[in-house]
């Protein structure tokens, strides 16, 4: 009996497929020139192997397989190197590829992985703070995260990119700690924005102090109240939800007047003029907030709102940044409701 014919039949039943197709041959070799037995052995591991071989080479043409190399930092700790980590890993700062496509129509987060990559190539996602959940001993359920989360994180995107209309339409999610991690102590809320749509960035969001001369800081950090708030504005419309509507349009009311205060104080060199007829546009539009916080129907406060965009000073807005040589704003960022590209918790 040929040594290599019984090892070609146990290593293709123990998926050795290689080997099994390789001792297989040998062995037939052997049997045709020594006039040993093990001739069907030989072929019936040569037949199981290559079965084997077969089937995987279709199953790889039809299936996705993520390679997981870890991703490479410099000595400042941004992404170096593209690679795989897991939500849980995400750093302030980093761009990456959500590991499943972003929708809004599920419960579960099906893929928690994430592609990490330079910010200066094509990436879907950039996390840009993180926050920790306190006061609650027991998972409080998705609704009253959202509740925080939503504020907290829009907040802190406004803190991150002082002029976030410059890259784009932009949406901002989170994700959050699901029922089991919180039991495993995990209370970390992580936040990111990402365009709109199928398009995709190529470069970070971030643009802070440090990014600014003295006058565009001045600007940005005027129209900062107005834009974080209008960050707030709730998902369900006035006639699914008029109190929700009217307390946001009070909020609007409030961070327009702060705006008006801070721009009439701004130092604007070369921009005094439009920034002048930006103010009175806002003044002239300040009682149509406050008089949508008290709207009766949604109607009514619908029609406040039609009037409010008609004194929205756009054209002295873009006057101002042309004067400042600031990009032109595009669609402001819009602040989402749900946390995670497929909506669920991680």
């Amino acid at each position: 009996m040929n040594g290599f014919a019984v090892t070609a039949l146990v290593t293709s039943l123990v998926c050795l497929a290689p080997l099994g197709l390789i001792f297989g041959i040998v062995a037939l070799v052997q049997i045709s020139r020594k006039g040993q037995r093990g001739k069907g052995l030989a072929i019936a591991g040569i037949s199981v192997s290559g079965a084997v071989l077969l089937l995987a080479a279709l199953v790889a043409g039809t299936v996705d397989f993520k390679v997981w190399t870890i991703p490479g930092r410099d000595s400042d700790g941004k992404v170096a190197r593209s690679g795989w980590t897991t939500i849980l890993s995400l750093r302030t700062g980093d761009c990456f590829n959500p590991g499943t496509e972003i929708k809004r129509d599920k419960s579960i987060l099906n893929d928690a992985s994430v592609e990490l990559v330079p910010c200066d190539t094509s990436h879907r996602g950039e996390a840009y703070a993180s926050f920790t959940l306190s006061g609650q001993r027991d998972f409080p359920g998705p609704d009253t995260i959202a509740a925080i989360a939503t504020p907290r994180c829009g907040k802190l995107f406004l803190d991150y990119s002082l002029d976030p209309g410059a890259f784009g339409p932009l949406q901002t999610y989170y994700y959050y700690p699901s029922e089991r991690n919180w039991a495993a102590g995990n209370r970390t809320v992580r936040c990111w924005v990402g365009p709109k749509g199928d398009s995709e960035l190529d470069t970070t969001v971030r643009r802070d102090a440090s990014n600014l001369d003295s006058g565009q800081l001045a600007f940005l950090s005027a129209v900062k109240p107005l834009n974080s708030t209008g960050l707030l504005r709730p998902v369900r419309g006035p006639r699914d939800d008029l109190d929700g509507a009217k307390a946001w349009a009070g909020q609007m009311a409030e961070a327009q007047a702060e705006t008006i205060r801070l721009l009439k104080d701004a130092d604007l060199p070369g921009a005094r003029r439009p920034t002048e007829q930006l103010v009175a546009e806002f003044e002239a539009g300040l009682p149509f907030w406050q008089q949508a916080a008290k709207a009766s129907d949604a109607d009514t406060f619908l029609g406040h709102l039609r009037s409010v965009n008609q004194h929205n000073g756009d054209t002295h807005v873009r006057r101002i940044r042309e004067l400042l040589d600031l990009p032109m704003p595009s669609t402001p960022p819009t602040q989402a409701r749900h946390e995670t590209p497929a909506p669920g918790p991680v």
